[in-house]
């Protein structure tokens, strides 16, 4: 095959990872990742006639907050005491005849193992040609307004050069509000989730649009607090680890959003197999809102009404299913 045919089908490929020229009579390595699209495009444009068929990715709408939660990674630092928690793997999406990542947008959990506190940023990386756009500040609506906040700046990487328009890749984070992150996983509609959505902004150069799932941030705070229940720390000051009476769910508060002013309380991010909860038909992504009839506004509320309860007592549950009204009851 001809050095101009091995340099078009190569440039075809798209992947923006090599650094170095592929210099015809010169047996330079190209790396894996490199070789792997470029043996594609020979298999599927050239040697075989083959089209090469590829699985298709999921649409983000589509995952769940149960996805999130259980894809999301968990990486432990012994030295510095902290535990991150990343949705990094819980979606992806490919572009182009190549399938090619060309930008990415996740939320990573940051946790104190000796106290429990908890960090989030907002992780993206971009690839684009062109010229260096330098991204400097992330812009999104916040709890109380508008937001503006500097990003930080993890890495800066320029390939391609010597074979036609430079490749740019930035990787960047910044921090969000957990204020901002349960308001918008309180939003979420179990079925039907909806997007956030933020603006990174550069020196030079185009805007970056970003968004996340509500049910990924959901699915990251609902794997924070589960992990967080464990640190001994916060066990030892836990009003009551098990709710009393084992009523046998996981919860995180959550408030009213503007758009549903009233929908507010515990929502639900566990059910124990064969608990009480799971026996009065509670399900995760439900929000219980009053408890044998007093108002629930608060973790320490529920387990004040859970433990005023009686062995073998009836008691009814009203919560939110979606935004559905519902109302349950449920026997010690």
């Amino acid at each position: 095959m001809c050095c101009a045919k091995q340099r078009e089908l190569v440039e075809a490929a798209e992947t923006g990872y090599d650094s170095r020229r592929l210099d015809c009579g010169q047996n330079k390595e190209i790396p894996l990742k490199f070789r792997s699209a470029a043996l594609a495009a020979f298999i599927g444009f050239g040697l075989f006639g083959i089209k090469i068929a590829y699985a298709k990715d999921s649409e983000l709408l589509s995952l769940t907050m149960e996805h999130f939660r259980d894809s999301a990674a968990v990486a432990d630092d012994p030295i510095g005491g902290v535990t991150t928690i990343s949705t990094e793997k819980g979606f992806v999406e490919h572009k182009g005849p190549m399938r090619m990542v060309w930008n990415d947008e996740f939320l990573k959990a940051a946790i104190d193992k000796k106290t429990g506190q908890k960090s989030f940023q907002i992780y993206a990386w971009i690839i684009y040609s062109g010229s260096m756009r330098s991204y400097e500040t992330a812009s999104y609506q916040g709890a109380n307004g508008p937001r503006s906040v500097p990003v930080t700046r993890i890495s800066k990487e320029v390939a391609n050069c010597a074979i036609g328009d430079c490749t740019y890749t930035e990787r960047i984070a910044f921090p969000v509000d957990e204020e901002l992150l349960r308001r918008l996983a309180a939003g979420r509609v179990p079925g039907n989730p909806d997007l956030w959505s933020f603006n990174l902004i550069p020196t030079s150069g185009p805007n970056y649009a970003g968004r996340l799932s509500n049910a990924e941030i959901a699915g990251v705070l609902a794997k924070a607090d589960a992990y967080t229940t464990t640190l001994p720390a916060v066990a030892a000051n836990a009003v009551s680890a098990s709710l009393k009476l084992d009523f046998g769910i996981g919860g995180l508060l959550v408030d009213a959003t503007a758009e549903q002013p009233n929908r507010a309380g515990i929502l639900i991010i566990g059910v124990n197999s064969g608990s009480v909860a799971q026996r009065s038909g509670i399900i995760v992504g439900d929000i219980i809102y009053e408890f044998d009839g007093h108002p629930i506004k608060a973790l320490a509320e529920l387990q004040a009404a859970i433990a005023r309860c009686a062995a073998n007592s009836v008691v009814a549950i009203k919560l939110y299913r979606g935004t559905d009204k519902m109302a349950l009851t449920a026997q010690f």
